[in-house]
């Protein structure tokens, strides 16, 4: 049932003929304070030039970004990253034309407001309806938690040349046409592998993910004044093995910061799949030890698409300063029933989302429903000081 799922889910919302319009979208590889990456596609005769400035400035800088060639379609793919940027400030840019974009660096440290999930284009309407409600909600930036565009591990029944590709260029069309404040701002995505997004491990070269995304290639930790937001691999590019020693050194590293949070696709503590499987068993073994021992406070999981909140775990065991594993990611799928299970706290059969408000005296994540319905609610206090459902 599981496959048959999966596979529909191909021809429901596939675009075989997306536009081939002007889309920009933007990402981050290093500090968000401080730098942006600005991603587009254009036809081939397009410069690859952009113009940028602070809001209100008059003087407009110039830089050049590189590209690469898609596979099938006459589109260039450019990526082009500022530095030296000031924090918590607007900017503009523009390519060529007169259509001026904007985005706003983070500030250095919180408050801070971010949405997390995955799970995203299976069926377009329901990506549609799911980025509408985050994006009332004006965010900083939104983590995708992997299986975004659905191109990997499932048979198509309709291979045209460059279908991948058009389901990519769909996706960025939907996220720049949706992913935008009231005001017009620009919402950054960082991206996670997902067991739909890469083949296998070992195939880098031929994956089209890394053209529109190249910094999602690789595991990393990104910090936010007292955030430190831990973006891992569930064996997509990189095994869950190898990232442990990098883990618990930058655990380590962070032990005293006020907030530690996890994102990745294959949940350890899973709703819906059995938690006896390979890469749950793995995750367990490997990575949560280190979250134990470091006070992660709350880790973002995927893969299930059902709704799932965890009780505070700590050793495999239910304690009150534990872990707390949240999401299973159901934002444009067609959800599954979770099962009941001991670890589990709060379960839900719903295409949800979590958006996550931070301030120096706490962190408040909230699931919210495709109609914007707040479902399941959980307080997380600084440094491992403990929850309140």
């Amino acid at each position: 049932m599981l496959l048959i799922t999966s596979i529909l889910c191909f021809f429901c919302s596939f675009s075989f003929f997306p536009k081939m319009q002007p889309t920009v979208y933007l990402s981050w590889e290093n500090d968000p304070a401080t730098s942006m990456i600005i991603h587009w596609y254009t036809e081939d005769k397009e410069e690859t030039k952009i113009k940028y400035r602070k809001q209100g400035e008059n003087t407009w800088s110039y830089k050049e970004g590189t590209y690469i060639y898609l596979g099938y379609l006459p589109l260039r793919v450019h990526s082009l990253e500022l530095f030296d940027l000031e924090p918590n400030t607007e900017y503009e840019f523009g390519l060529s034309g007169n259509k001026v974009y904007r985005f706003r660096t983070l500030a250095a440290d919180v408050p801070l407001v971010f949405a997390v999930g995955g799970d995203v284009y299976c069926y377009l309407d329901l990506m549609r309806k799911m980025a509408a409600q985050i994006a009332v909600r004006s965010p900083d930036f939104v983590v995708v938690g992997g299986d975004i565009a659905y191109t990997r591990g499932t048979k198509q029944l309709f291979k045209q040349k460059g279908w991948q590709e058009k389901r990519w260029i769909t996706f960025f069309n939907t996220w720049s046409e949706t992913m935008k404040t009231l005001d017009g701002r620009l919402i950054p995505i960082i991206g996670l592998l997902g067991n739909h997004d890469v083949e296998r491990i070992g195939l880098e070269e031929e994956e089209i993910a890394y053209k529109f995304l190249p910094e999602i290639r690789s595991f990393k930790v990104i910090d936010i004044g007292s955030l430190s937001l831990f973006l891992l691999d569930t064996g997509h590019q990189y095994r869950v093995k190898a990232q442990e020693k990098w883990l618990e050194k930058e655990l380590e590293k962070r032990e005293k910061n006020s907030y530690k949070m996890a994102v990745y696709h294959i949940s350890g503590y899973p709703s819906v799949y059995s938690e006896e499987g390979i890469t749950p068993t793995r995750v367990r073994e490997y990575w949560h030890p280190h979250f134990d021992r470091y006070h992660l406070q709350i880790a973002f999981e995927n893969h299930n698409h059902a709704y799932k909140r965890t009780y505070p775990l700590k050793n495999g065991k239910y304690h009150p300063e534990g872990v707390i594993y949240m999401g299973d990611g159901s934002w444009g799928v067609r959800t599954r029933t979770p099962r009941k299970k001991w670890y589990l706290e709060k379960i839900a059969k719903v295409n949800s989302v979590c958006l996550v408000q931070i301030d120096q005296e706490k962190a408040v994540v909230e699931a919210i429903d495709i109609k914007g319905r707040v479902i399941d609610s959980v307080t997380i206090m600084p440094q491992g000081a403990g929850s309140a459902p």
